[in-house]
């Protein structure tokens, strides 16, 4: 009887050890956008791959979305991406008119960021500083700061 208990323990240790080598549950890219001034207007998100189009063509992003913002702060989850070079740009776009408004010298009047929470010198920060790797299956944290 012992035998046969010590038998069904070491199944079921072994089970457990095997199930844990399993693939995470979540795969993609997670990513948080906080320091937003207001929760006026949305967030304009796009996620580009291997440069193309990064940052000003958002209509050539990979993956783009538009987000509510609630406590200055607001979140997304891409999922079901390919591995590659990533970088994401976001836009606080306060009087939703999914364009960033500049003053008279061309200085963002609306909130922005990227990832890595990289800046440029004299606009945006390049690709090579703002990508991250991606690899499936994975998880990634993007935290960014936005910037006014």
């Amino acid at each position: 009887m012992i035998k046969t208990v010590g038998k069904i323990i070491a199944v079921l240790f072994l089970f457990i050890m095997l199930s844990s080598f399993n693939h995470p549950a979540e795969t993609g890219i997670k990513v948080t956008i906080t320091n937003l001034r207001n929760n006026k207007g949305h967030v304009l998100i796009s996620l580009f791959k291997e440069g193309v189009g990064y940052p000003d063509k958002p209509d050539k992003a990979f993956r783009k979305t538009k987000l509510a913002i609630s406590d200055h702060k607001t979140a997304v989850f891409f999922t079901n991406l390919p591995s590659g070079n990533y970088a994401i740009a976001i836009l606080h776009d306060e009087n939703d008119d999914q364009k960033m408004n500049t003053n008279f010298f061309g200085l963002p009047k609306e909130g922005y960021g990227f990832s890595n929470n990289v800046m440029g010198t004299f606009g945006p920060p390049s690709h090579s500083k703002a990508s991250f790797s991606y690899a499936t299956p994975g998880l990634i944290y993007q935290q960014i700061k936005t910037r006014y």
